[in-house]
């Protein structure tokens, strides 16, 4: 069993581990400190005395994507390469999602996220309307409800999409936002709930 003694020095992207007459552990998040989890987690490998425990305590995270550890006994020292999963979108606060709607715990450290509320059930909506909306939009925030359906808030406009993301609907859009684009006018709401056309209001929101 290797015991290791730890005392953590930051540097850029590498949180380093010496032990007395030990080994040297160094962690390398490769896509930075994101998450309020990798911090708990370089202080709770101070409490774990052997490389299994490591391991064990780093297949627990559900935030990390892949990672890799490379053991040098001779040079005494254990190499921990992590990278974490993006979060694309926060849904109601309570779990992250990445592109590929992997979950896992919401955790905010400092990240400018999609921040999405409400009772929804189809998650691919959620990356539909993301992939149109991005096209043209900034995202700040996305409501869903069962009586108005989906609402996309950014810096610029309202975008009211209403409860189901048809293909008419996105081409509505779509054509709408061509057309705001050539006469240079942005309007504080775009909704696309009707039928017949698209509502567009200049007015306050």
């Amino acid at each position: 069993m290797h015991l290791f003694k730890k005392i953590f020095l930051l540097h850029t992207l590498f949180f380093s581990v010496h032990s007395f007459g030990q080994y040297e552990i160094k962690i390398n998040f490769e896509s930075g400190i994101e998450f309020k989890s990798q911090t708990k987690l370089i202080k709770n490998i101070q409490n774990l005395d052997t490389r299994n425990e490591i391991e064990r305590l780093i297949k627990e995270q559900d935030w990390i994507d892949e990672y890799s550890i490379i053991y040098k006994p001779l040079q005494r020292k254990i190499i921990l390469n992590i990278k974490n999963k993006e979060p694309l979108f926060a849904l109601n606060e309570i779990f992250f999602y990445d592109i590929n709607l992997n979950k896992f715990k919401y955790d905010i450290l400092s990240k400018d996220l999609i921040f999405v509320y409400g009772p929804v059930n189809n998650l691919e909506d959620i990356i539909k309307i993301i992939n149109i909306v991005s096209k043209s939009f900034s995202i700040d925030k996305i409501n869903y409800n069962h009586v108005t359906g989906w609402e996309v808030i950014s810096t610029e406009t309202i975008i009211r999409f209403g409860k189901n993301i048809s293909d008419i609907k996105v081409k509505n859009f779509e054509d709408t936002v061509n057309y705001l684009l050539e006469i240079g006018r942005i309007p504080s709401i775009i909704d696309i709930r009707y039928k017949d056309g698209v509502a567009i209001n200049y007015g306050s929101r």
